[in-house]
């Protein structure tokens, strides 16, 4: 009788002991499991940041491109207001000296000078390149009214390039010259007399300024000039 009680006991004991061994691993996998859940979690996080952090860059890169070409544009617009500035005052100044010659406008003539046949100046068209005009309105120094005829021709040139070629209407002449708006040399200006077929250039030069308008129909400016 004390056998089996024995054995009944052991058994108890051996159950009892199994049983909490089992109940103790079943613990340490839900602590497993957190533990795992909890890294998946801040890999993620880890992940995003990451990709935060590329996007960020990605951002500072284009930040910095349009940064540069900001900086261009303005060196570029700083350019192009010292080179407005330095038009306007050599406008200024143009106007000025015009202004001081008024009817004394002179003529550095010699009757002993070179003869021209009609030089047959042809202007460049209004197209393609030469999209930009400015005008420029003359009148003869009084020297030159006494001589001057119907046929008598005027132009406006840029280097050896005809940009304006006109008759005189009613004693003025109103030159609408053509440009590509990149012109480094200034305007410069010839006038032909057909009756003596003496060439005068004009000792006034103009800067290519599009839009400009350099004297009036009702107020143009003296052809002050020497002949060739």
């Amino acid at each position: 009788m004390k056998m089996k009680n024995r054995k009944a006991w052991l058994y108890l004991a051996v159950s009892a002991f199994l049983l909490s061994g089992n109940l103790s691993c079943g613990g340490d996998d839900d602590d497993t499991s957190a533990l795992e859940e909890e890294l998946k979690q801040k890999e993620e996080a880890l992940k995003k940041l990451e990709e935060s952090n590329k996007q960020l860059d990605e951002t500072n890169k284009k930040l910095e491109k349009e940064k540069e070409s900001l900086n261009e544009k303005n060196k570029q617009l700083d350019e192009a207001n010292k080179k407005l500035d330095d038009l306007l005052n050599k406008i200024s100044e143009l106007e000025q000296n015009s202004q001081n010659a008024g009817d004394t406008a002179t003529v550095v003539e010699n009757p002993e000078g070179k003869k021209y046949d009609n030089p047959g100046w042809s202007s460049v068209a209004i197209s393609g390149e030469y999209a930009y005009t400015m005008t420029v309105v003359f009148e003869l120094p009084a020297d030159l009214q006494s001589k001057a005829t119907a046929n008598d021709l005027m132009a406006a040139f840029v280097g050896d390039e005809c940009r304006s070629v006109e008759k005189a209407i009613n004693g003025v002449y109103l030159l609408t010259i053509v440009g590509t708006g990149e012109e480094e040399e200034d305007v410069t200006f010839r006038y032909w007399n057909a009756e003596n077929h003496y060439m005068y250039e004009s000792t006034i030069k103009v800067p290519f300024t599009s839009d400009l308008i350099f004297g009036v129909v009702d107020s143009p400016k003296k052809f002050d000039c020497r002949q060739m």
